[in-house]
This record gives structure tokens, C-alpha cells and sequence, in this order.
């Protein structure tokens, strides 16, 4: 499947739902991204588990601005309030196109590999399942 895939599935949910345009076509994707295709098999469990954290970190997200909207709701103050809502988060990865399992590598510019943090995941803390 891949990020193409959900990239593609998330566009077209979002079209037959009204939320974009049906006219509106998917820009292609930045030829400085690696292809899914392209990620070694044994890397692929780690970029996954990538994008169920970052999933989880939305849906929670999610629940939290729904709480907001909820209780505007609840005090019949919904009617009369402007909501700006500005979702910058970076993406799922702010620390370069592998991602990582430790901010503060990116932050101080010390390189890792994605294999390097695969091993670093399996030997000291269990394995994928640890990561998020």
C-alpha cells in the first residue's frame, strides 16, 4: 500500500464527501519524495508504524477540537463565535523525509539511518510496537 496509496484514498473519500471539489485533481507528488515503491521491504514496518502514530496523533487531535466545538454548542455560543482553525503541525515527520524515532537527533544534527533506528527499536525497547 504506501503513503501514494492513502494519499490517493484520503483524496477520493474527500471528494465523494463533498469536502474538495469533484473537478479538483490530485497534484503530483514532489519528485523529492521517495516512492513507496522505493523504500526497502525491511524498512517498510517502521515507515508504517510512522503513519499509525502520526493517525492516532490526528485522531486525538481531532477529538479534542470536537470537545471545543461541543461545549461552544452546549452554551448555545456556536452561532456567535468565529472558529479560525489552523492546523500546522509540520506533517508526519518534521525531522526530514525517513522520519525518526528521536526529535532531538534532527535537532542537533546528529544522522541516523532509518536502519539504525530500527535496530536501536528492536535491541533496547521491543520493537515497533514501542514507537508512539
Amino acid at each position: 500500500a504506501g503513503w501514494e496509496a492513502l494519499r490517493n484514498a484520503t483524496f477520493e473519500r474527500q471528494q465523494a464527501i463533498g469536502w474538495i471539489p469533484e473537478t479538483a485533481r490530485l497534484t503530483a507528488i514532489d519528485p523529492t519524495m521517495t516512492k513507496w515503491q522505493d523504500i526497502p521491504e525491511r524498512q517498510r514496518a517502521f515507515q508504517t508504524r510512522l503513519m499509525e502514530v502520526y493517525a492516532g496523533f490526528l485522531e486525538h487531535t481531532d477529538t479534542q477540537h470536537g470537545k471545543i466545538l461541543d461545549e461552544l454548542d452546549r452554551q448555545g455560543l456556536t452561532n456567535n463565535t468565529l472558529i479560525i482553525y489552523v492546523f500546522a503541525d509540520n506533517g508526519a515527520s518534521a525531522e526530514g523525509l525517513q522520519g525518526t524515532v528521536a526529535e532531538l537527533l534532527a535537532q542537533n544534527q546528529l544522522p541516523s539511518t532509518v536502519d539504525q533506528q530500527i535496530e536501536v527499536l528492536e535491541k533496547d525497547f521491543g520493537g515497533l510496537s514501542a514507537l508512539g
